[in-house]
């Protein structure tokens, strides 16, 4: 989802689509890529203020849910799918966990960045 009329167009035409925010409160590759390739100089990537994205969810005509456990996690799943209109999930993720692994710009398979030993 990128500016959320997504969301208005499934309530339109009752498309019964389940939409995730995996929400690290950054914009996750951008900083991986200012940690990994600019010495950690951060800019514009922490998105602390964070909408109600229950509340826009259901503003938009669908169904919000706020996700902070895997049982939660679990619970929303099973609910979402049981619906029939455009559900959003808002689900809380660390926020320093880093999506591995990872092509570089210009790279090729062969320069794939890897988990270090002892990382996930």
């Amino acid at each position: 989802l990128m500016n959320m009329q997504e969301l208005v167009t499934a309530a339109e035409y009752k498309i019964p689509v389940i939409n995730l925010i995996l929400n690290n409160h950054f914009l996750g590759m951008v900083r991986q890529w200012q940690t990994f390739f600019y010495e950690k100089r951060y800019s514009e990537t922490d998105l602390t203020f964070q909408p109600n994205w229950k509340a826009l969810a259901e503003a938009c005509g669908g169904i919000g849910y706020d996700v902070t456990t895997k049982e939660e996690f679990d619970a929303a799943v099973k609910d979402a799918i049981a619906q029939d209109k455009v559900c959003f999930m808002n689900v809380a993720v660390n926020r320093f966990e880093d999506v591995l692994p990872m092509v570089p710009s210009g790279g090729a398979l062969f320069n794939m960045m890897l988990p270090q030993k002892g990382e996930k």
